[in-house]
């Protein structure tokens, strides 16, 4: 586990550093960021020189009874105009192995093409790699296109956005595929100055072949503070392969 401890102190130490390198900018709710607390995510990043700790907690039930706890700390940095990089920590909290509990480190980075006009969306794209910690796996690349998009002209900023994404398998085990299909559609609206409205409904082809994840999703992210963001979300499975139930927490903490 010595490895597993040294990756997060890392992160750890390299939050407070750039912590102190740089003036805290304010989180905000309106910019969604995936997994808090639904997949979907939009074709904005974080402000030029900001950085957020975020924390994604994910309980589900599957549908053969078992049940995953994942706990995700994330580290993300504007580190140019219209770019943004992470880190991401994935950890199995009921994982049998406690060796597997973190699987893989992800590493990413974004790129938003334009602010959107009258008539035209705001474009995004993000290149992922998820490095596993097993020695028996690949890495995995992750390709997504992110389109966002204002409907109405009111003060409650209803958008749509969608993501559409590929995931290249650079070692596929029998009855694993080569590469698989994400897609979701989502809408968001604002509640209130510090509340939004979240929903989707993801799409997803899972690892093993013939096996493919739907889920509806829906939340909220709220305005705690001016450095801060909480996220609460639900999902049910409308396939056999999807998750049965699942419930999200998030937090988002301006450094």
């Amino acid at each position: 586990m010595q490895f597993h401890y040294g990756i997060g102190s890392a992160a750890i130490a390299l939050a407070g550093l750039t912590a102190i390198a740089i003036p805290a900018q304010a989180a905000d709710h309106t910019n969604l960021e995936e997994g808090l607390p639904t997949e979907v995510e939009d074709a904005y990043p974080i402000h030029y020189q900001g950085i957020e700790f975020q924390t994604e907690v994910r309980f589900e039930t599957l549908g053969n009874g078992a049940e995953t706890l994942k706990i995700e700390p994330r580290l993300e940095w504007g580190f140019a105009p219209n770019w943004q990089g992470r880190v991401t920590l994935p950890f199995d909290v009921l994982a049998e192995d406690d060796e597997n509990a973190l699987s893989a480190v992800g590493l990413e980075v974004f790129y938003n093409f334009n602010t959107e006009g009258i008539h035209t969306p705001a474009f995004a794209v993000s290149l992922g790699a998820e490095i596993p910690t097993a020695e028996d796996s690949g890495v995995e690349l992750t390709l997504k296109g992110i389109v966002t998009k204002s409907i109405g002209r009111g003060n409650a900023l209803d958008r749509l956005h969608l993501n559409v994404g590929y995931t290249f398998n650079t070692e596929a085990h029998d009855g694993e595929r080569d590469g698989r299909l994400s897609a979701v559609l989502g809408y968001s609206r604002r509640l209130s100055p510090e509340t939004m409205f979240v929903s989707d409904i993801a799409f997803e082809q899972e690892e093993q072949d013939d096996e493919n994840s739907l889920i509806l999703e829906a939340g909220l992210r709220h305005q705690v503070s001016p450095l801060s963001v909480l996220s609460m979300g639900t999902g049910v499975g409308l396939t056999e392969d999807s998750p049965d139930f699942r419930l999200t927490l998030g937090w988002q903490q301006a450094l």
